[in-house]
């Protein structure tokens, strides 16, 4: 009760935070220590942050699923859509959720009206309603990302055979690098995560899983390559006492997504906004501190690899 407390204390302050994981989560956050304080402020259960501007200016709802933990997604990203607000002459109304179905459910209801998304997610909406991307982000020159399976660097761990009874961190179960991955590679194994590992649990933010490595709480775990490389560049201490031992194949980098029946107007200025904000400093400053090069068109057939993995793990189930 006084490490709830604790975890309480620090997260409750001027936009109230509320991290309330579920029960098959690793007994509350034991462990996993904060790499900077304090903390964004972040209430999961509705609006995050809107920053001041005219009350006659129309908003712009835009989430972004929690790929990385909240503090962070904030910290970061909240520069990013306060520019893409003030070049669509709107408020921007930044919303985070604990998990990537929540957002898609949101989208979905027309709660929002764009979200950055993971590719899992992404084909599940597309699938769902029609989600559409109307951008995708180059990161190191290319619009793909891998799942980077971590143990620690102490551990003596080398490969997946050896976390064979060991504990393994999940992020959400609909990403595709922090739990389809993993899953399906157990699965041509003939292997499940309940055969397989000793015992499992969800992080719900790749920065999570890398912290839970870090600190003992998981001895392996599959995340985002960009994550664990923009973890590498702006907190190197997070990444330190952990290693990758293995690297998947590419996939479809996560979108930028908008509900199908969007005003095609507003789509069209949005689509214009990001494949352009790289082109003045104010910009290119912004997209450097996300270790983003740019952001391009999206085609849907880049995601196929992610899609046939879903089916194979759904049909495997059967």
């Amino acid at each position: 009760m006084r490490l709830l407390h604790h975890v309480l204390r620090l997260f409750v302050i001027p936009l109230l935070i509320s991290v309330m994981f579920p029960a098959s989560i690793v007994s509350g956050d034991e462990g996993m220590r904060e790499i900077d304080k304090p903390p964004v402020p972040i209430d999961f259960t509705d609006v995050i942050a809107k920053p001041d501007s005219p009350a006659s200016r129309a908003t712009l709802r835009i989430a972004v699923a929690a790929m990385i933990s909240p503090k962070y997604t904030y910290r970061y990203y909240i520069s990013l859509l306060t520019l893409i607000g003030e070049r669509m002459d709107r408020t921007v109304t930044f919303v985070q959720k604990k998990t990537y179905s929540q957002v898609n459910a949101m989208l979905k209801q027309k709660e929002l009206d764009v979200a950055f998304v993971c590719s899992g997610p992404y084909v599940r909406g597309r699938e769902d309603f029609g989600m559409q991307i109307i951008a995708v982000p180059i990161c190191h020159g290319k619009t793909v990302y891998y799942a980077n399976f971590i143990v620690s660097r102490k551990s003596g761990l080398a490969s997946l055979a050896d976390l064979r009874g060991k504990t393994f961190a999940f992020t959400d179960p609909l990403s595709n690098t922090g739990y389809l991955v993993p899953t399906y590679y157990l699965a041509v194994r003939g292997e499940t995560p309940e055969t397989f590992f000793g015992k499992t649990f969800f992080t719900y933010s790749h920065d999570n899983s890398i912290q839970a490595v870090a600190d003992g709480l998981a001895d392996g775990a599959a995340v985002d390559s960009l994550i664990y490389e923009f973890m590498q560049a702006a907190h190197p201490s997070a990444t330190a006492e952990t290693i990758v031992i293995e690297k998947s194949p590419p996939y479809g980098i996560p979108p930028v997504v908008v509900h199908p029946a969007m005003d095609p107007a507003i789509k069209k200025k949005l689509k214009t906004i990001f494949l352009s904000i790289h082109q003045d400093q104010a910009g290119k400053t912004i997209l450097a501190s996300l270790k983003i090069d740019r952001f391009t068109e999206g085609d849907p057939e880049q995601y196929t690899t992610v899609r046939k993995l879903q089916r194979f793990l759904e049909s495997n189930r059967r």
